[in-house]
């Protein structure tokens, strides 16, 4: 007999691209098995797997993982838990240097809530928002050169309610579609918004419902740097709320 004792968890928040990484499971039923590789992405966007949301941080590896990895850890060069390997993205069905985990940190935050209250929640803001380049803004004179453009704002959710507002045109730049005239949002809670995903990383890894957090948006119809208060509520089962 052996003694068993947990792995400590890491931190998936320190996590960096290029570090190396261990991947355990059992794919197609060896068990035991671990792949090694690194860090490839960080903050990737995935499909979940148990829900209509996308997960907004997982961390993409290129350790070759299949079926029956799933659920096995994803550790770091100190044999610390910095995952849950989740899926691969390939168009065989089998590993093609593209696998995601889950990180740790999300994970430890819906064990903890399991364990309180026997369910999870998250936080629910009631927004679509697209990616601000520095080339959109300059085109465009968003007044910022960074953030996420609001399309769409959920009727009666959180966000319709604080007064943002969502797109009012739709034009085609470098080929692509892109929808004006809503509010830029550049930062949640005091958190830098870069990115459209960051919007979703931050409302359900940081924030909780019932909370009321400050919004600062450059509204869409005059320019104007805003804060507006804005009162989280739980995510509903249906993305469109």
């Amino acid at each position: 007999d052996h003694a068993v004792s947990p792995i400590p968890l890491g931190n998936s928040d320190a996590v960096v691209v290029g570090e190396p990484v261990a991947a355990i499971g059992s794919p197609f039923g060896n068990e035991n098995s671990l792949a090694v590789g690194v860090v490839s992405a960080v903050s990737r966007s995935i499909p979940s797997l148990t829900s209509r949301y996308n997960v907004s941080n997982a961390i993409q590896i290129d350790a070759p993982i299949n079926h029956g990895n799933s659920g096995g850890p994803l550790l770091d060069g100190r044999g610390r838990v910095i995952g849950v390997n989740a899926q691969i993205r390939s168009d065989s069905g089998n590993a093609e240097g593209v696998g995601f985990a889950i990180p740790i940190n999300a994970a430890r935050r819906s064990m903890e809530q399991l364990i309180a209250t026997g369910r999870v929640a998250y936080a629910y803001i009631g927004i679509t928002t697209l990616d601000v380049t520095p080339a959109i803004a300059r085109r465009y004179d968003l007044g910022a050169q960074r953030g996420a453009l609001i399309e769409e704002v959920v009727a009666d959710a959180p966000a319709a309610r604080a007064g943002l507002e969502g797109a009012k045109r739709r034009v085609v730049f470098n080929g692509s579609p892109v929808s004006l005239g809503g509010d830029l949002i550049v930062s949640i809670a005091g958190r830098r918004v870069v990115r459209a995903d960051d919007i979703a990383r931050i409302v359900t890894e940081r924030l909780r419902p019932g909370q009321l957090v400050q919004v600062t948006v450059v509204r869409g119809g005059t320019g104007a740097r805003e804060t507006v208060r804005v009162r989280l509520v739980e995510r509903p089962a249906n993305p469109r709320g």
